[in-house]
């Protein structure tokens, strides 16, 4: 299978060869194997985790969406990291921040947007350990 990972603003994988990917669903985790059928489903912030044999790549993701069509994954995500690239110490002020925001909300929005980035935080830091 090929998969390609898209933010808003960079490819972060461009037709890699895959055995395996599990990503994030709405409705929980969901693992992709070759010659799944046609799929479109969202995705919500978690890990995708991509295999080629023992070769593992791991991306934190916030919300997007998958498509599975004849063999390629096309992964569209709000924002998108591999774990290699993570910088541990600034996810782990935006857990900090995120916490202290929590603690202060003033509204439903605020505290969804707060909820969201400190699970973002967590899921970041998991991945680079």
């Amino acid at each position: 299978m090929r998969v390609d990972i898209v933010t808003p603003s960079k490819r972060l994988v461009d037709g890699m060869e895959v055995d395996n990917v599990v990503v994030p669903s709405k409705s929980g985790e969901l693992q992709i194997l070759e010659g799944h059928r046609t799929l479109l489903t969202l995705l919500t912030t978690g890990i995708v985790k991509l295999e080629r044999g023992s070769d593992l790549r791991q991306f934190a993701i916030s919300q997007g969406t998958l498509e599975v069509r004849n063999g390629q994954l096309v992964i569209l995500a709000e924002t998108a990291e591999e774990a290699k690239e993570i910088d541990l110490e600034r996810a782990k002020k935006a857990q900090k921040k995120s916490e202290d925001e929590l603690q202060n909300v003033l509204s439903e929005d605020h505290f969804r947007k707060y909820q969201h980035k400190l699970r973002r935080a967590i899921i970041r830091q998991s991945i680079v350990r």
